[in-house]
């Protein structure tokens, strides 16, 4: 089928932006559900609707698809060199400022001259191995490890990308290569990858007379089963079979919640429906500050946590539970939206200003069909 002409209001589609904005609302009401009730077994029924660990998986195969469809979908040229600036100038320095409020928080009762020069001179709580991003050094700001992955996959997305522009049957030895090697999120990627790859295929009218639409509803249940399987694991282990075979092959949960979130981001494109809910301006502004409610929120739940019990002494659990969750969310939504105006938004731009100074480096043109 040749490539037709995206119209103007696919070429930012919103609706996803909305979808990563409720899985970082999974990984926020998680980690406050774990710390508010430190692991009790009903949290394992909870998890069925707050899985934010397999959120992850979600933002993964997003990026690949986002990453991607600038070129493989709106057919830009890529150049490598200006796509590793804007990407560093994306993810860096949210996250560089949150790394540094979350040490200042952690030292907030021995912020001495001594105490800051130990940290950030001396570094002898290895601050800047933290800050670097790059090797999984993650001891203050524990959910860091997902923007280590992110920064380093980054650096491969650019030939990722010229492979499938070269021919789209590379991204698929590419994701059996990285099964067969296991043990990374590469395929992750590589799966948002091929959704660009075959974006006009599944928005086509056409696509609604083949198999896959003809059986959605029972692959959106095959979905939310694979989606759920760390959570099914922990109600009903699986047993030792099933986890030998998984060691034996270097695989975890989440090459079953990625072909997950392949599949509800596939649905997501396909569905009027969905994507009509999706738009709605509060999904559509959450999704905006998606990346900083992902990075603050830890933040302020150790805030909360550490201060709110002060303020309120002796409220009975009926008071206290309730307020924890509404100071929680406003205190979020409220410094992930300053954070987004003032930090996010003002570094991207800068980075865009930047990489368009640079010379060209290696460009790849996308081919026209």
């Amino acid at each position: 089928m040749p490539d037709l002409p995206v119209p103007e209001s696919d070429k930012h589609l919103r609706y996803l932006d909305s979808a990563r904005g409720i899985a970082a609302l999974m990984v926020f009401a998680m980690h406050f559900l774990d710390r508010l009730f430190n692991g009790k077994p009903f949290l394992h029924y909870l998890y069925f609707v707050f899985n934010g660990k397999d959120a992850v998986s979600f933002f993964f195969v997003l990026s690949g698809f986002v990453l991607s469809y600038k070129y493989i979908v709106l057919k830009k040229p890529l150049d490598v060199k200006r796509f590793y600036v804007t990407r560093i100038f994306r993810l860096f320095p949210p996250f560089f400022i949150i790394l540094l409020l979350n040490v200042l928080f952690n030292y907030r009762n021995d912020m001495t001259a001594h105490t800051m020069a130990d940290i950030f001179i001396y570094n002898k709580i290895e601050f800047w191995e933290e800050a670097v991003l790059f090797k999984f050094h993650n001891i203050f700001y524990y959910p860091g490890w997902t923007l280590s992955m992110e920064l380093i996959v980054s650096f491969l997305m650019p030939f990722f990308i010229a492979l499938a522009i070269k021919d789209k049957r590379f991204v698929i030895y590419m994701l059996a290569a990285f099964l067969i090697q296991g043990g990374n999120f590469n395929f992750h990627f590589l799966l948002g990858i091929i959704l660009s790859c075959n974006y006009y295929k599944i928005i086509d009218p056409s696509f609604r007379i083949t198999w896959w639409y003809r059986y959605r509803y029972l692959i959106l249940v095959c979905a939310i089963s694979l989606f759920s399987i760390r959570i099914i694991d922990m109600v009903s282990p699986f047993g030792p079979t099933f986890k030998y075979l998984m060691a034996y092959l270097g695989m975890d949960f989440f090459f079953f919640t990625g072909f997950a979130a392949f599949l509800f981001i596939g649905g997501i494109m396909i569905s009027r429906n969905a994507q009509r809910l999706l738009q709605t301006r509060l999904l559509v502004f959450l999704g905006k500050i998606s990346y900083s409610i992902y990075l603050v929120h830890t933040l302020m739940m150790s805030i909360l946590f550490n201060y709110l019990p002060v303020l309120l002494p002796g409220r009975p659990q009926r008071v206290m539970i309730p307020t924890m969750m509404v100071c929680y969310l406003a205190l979020t939504i409220l410094s992930a939206t300053i954070m987004h105006y003032y930090v996010e938004l003002p570094f991207m731009r800068m980075g865009r200003r930047i990489a368009a100074r640079l010379k060209p480096s290696i460009v790849v043109e996308s081919r026209e069909s």
